[in-house]
């Protein structure tokens, strides 16, 4: 199995954590619902077919680099049993992050994909979670080799982990809608590395990255 590799940079970038409501918070880096929905807006793909074209496909992301994450306040208008009611949110933001962007599968269709960004281009610019997000920089870095690994650079369910290989490590616990377990945490780690109970699907490119099936998370439109 092969993987491409996306280098991408956006100016800011919010993937929201959807059991939160009063506190907009962020995940530091796309799940792979989101490294899905980029390689297919790259690609040209609808967002309702993500599910049936990327079938059998493994994404994953790493952060290379970031200027941390800066709280924004966003006013909202509600319109509530014929009243209008003001309010401010709380939003955090992902600032100046640049990124690894995995698609691993089977090597004839990452060949195809690879082929179509090469020689089509960009159908759709990608953004950082939210449309009002914009893309800095894409650079699509050829492929990679997929091995299994115990020892990530990205994310993981927090079942799937046993221990921490950093003694300064910089990492968040936060809640994905996943498949993998009744536990709904994950472990997010932005310096350091997570070792895992059993090895998964990686590729190594500076980071290595975790990259897992689509179908064992929740599409959220």
């Amino acid at each position: 199995m092969k993987a491409i590799i996306v280098d991408i940079s956006f100016y800011e970038a919010f993937f929201k954590v959807h059991y939160t409501k009063g506190f907009r918070l962020t995940y530091p880096m796309p799940l792979p619902t989101s490294v899905a929905g980029i390689f297919g807006s790259m690609l040209g793909i609808d967002r309702g077919r993500l599910k049936y074209e990327f079938k059998g496909m493994y994404f994953g992301a790493g952060l290379r680099s970031y200027d941390g994450i800066i709280v924004e306040n966003e006013t909202f208008v509600q319109y509530k049993s014929g009243r209008v009611e003001k309010g401010v949110v709380h939003t955090q933001v992902i600032n100046h992050p640049r990124y690894l962007l995995a698609m691993a599968g089977e090597d004839s269709k990452v060949a195809q994909y690879c082929k179509l960004l090469e020689d089509e281009g960009l159908a759709y610019l990608p953004y950082g979670g939210q449309n009002d997000f914009f893309v800095e920089d894409v650079n699509l870095m050829g492929f990679s080799e997929v091995a299994e690994k115990s020892i990530v650079g990205n994310y993981a369910p927090q079942d799937m982990v046993e221990g921490v290989e950093s003694k300064e490590a910089v990492f968040n616990i936060l809640p994905v809608m996943h498949n993998y377990s009744e536990n709904p945490n994950f472990y997010f780690i932005l310096e350091g590395s997570l070792r895992l109970k059993r090895p998964v699907e990686t590729v190594e490119r500076d980071i290595k990255i975790a990259v897992f099936p689509l179908e064992m998370f929740r599409l959220v439109y």
